[in-house]
């Protein structure tokens, strides 16, 4: 009997033994899966131009992608804004049309930090200025991505999704716009470049989310196609590169109710959880 009961306790304390381990083993997988389901805050720094030009910095988890340069003159402002943050190397370039209010501080910055890669759109055309560029990076060994189609690239904890131009040829350089879609967790932008009436109508044809910030396309200029795409979008949030957005962008973005932020003159920094993104300037 005492044989038996010894028996019959130690299966039950094997049992028990068994039971703990799977919870243990249980959460320790749930800690670890929360641990990468887990997401750092991210930094959206749109950086003050002296004109209508483009300059996007994204910064999270220590990586680093820039959207756009500026003009020659915004370069030394813009470096300044990147070490200002810590910033020692660029994971990612994206140059989203060759036009000089966007790839004119470029120079000094592959001059002033290490690029791992750079993205742009096909240009076929010639451009004095945008062919100098790419032989610069050419001669630093920086991987050139030149997208034939929708691609996604992650840099932290931004998932970026990059929209190329349908075309090769466009009358209109600001048709060559490559498009990004940023997600950092639950939170949303969307960067069209200076995309004009015939590459927002190939933006059109994507299915996009509800968008939380949203760069105006073409420094805010009236333009009917882009109005709808303001509408389709709804951004919470809207960045005009410019002093103010014209009547028609201005009246479409009064009628969603959507804030606005101009950058001439002023940067306009944001922070995101994952969930929500506040404006962080003065």
């Amino acid at each position: 009997m005492k044989k038996l009961i010894g028996k019959l306790g130690m299966t039950r304390l094997l049992g028990i033994a068994g039971l703990l381990l799977l919870v243990v083993l249980f959460l320790f997988s749930f800690l670890i899966q929360k641990k990468k389901t887990e997401i750092s805050p991210a930094d959206f720094l749109f950086a003050g131009t002296e004109n209508d030009a483009d300059c996007c910095i994204l910064l999270s988890s220590g990586s680093c992608v820039v959207v756009d340069t500026g003009e020659e003159t915004d370069g030394p402002h813009i470096v300044s804004l990147l070490r200002e943050h810590g910033v020692t190397q660029i994971d990612c370039l994206v140059l989203t049309h060759p036009d000089k209010d966007h790839i004119g501080g470029a120079p000094l910055l592959l001059d002033s930090f290490p690029v791992s890669m750079a993205v742009m759109p096909y240009y076929g055309q010639y451009n004095a200025s945008y062919n100098a560029l790419l032989k610069q990076m050419e001669n630093a060994g920086i991987r050139q991505i030149l997208p034939a189609g929708e691609f996604r690239e992650t840099f932290g904890d931004l998932v970026i999704t990059f929209y190329p131009p349908e075309k090769t040829f466009y009358d209109l350089d600001n048709d060559y716009s490559l498009a990004l879609l940023v997600r950092h967790g639950n939170v949303t932008l969307f960067l069209p470049g200076d995309a004009e009436k015939i590459r927002l109508k190939e933006l059109e044809k994507i299915d996009l989310p509800r968008i939380d910030l949203l760069k105006t396309p073409y420094h805010g200029r009236s333009s009917t196609a882009s109005s709808d795409l303001i509408r389709r979008l709804a951004p919470s949030i809207a960045i005009v590169n410019a002093s103010a957005p014209e009547s028609k962008i201005r009246k479409t973005l009064e009628t969603l109710r959507t804030v606005v932020y101009t950058t001439v003159g002023h940067d306009r920094p944001f922070i995101s959880d994952g969930e929500h993104i506040l404006y962080t300037g003065d």
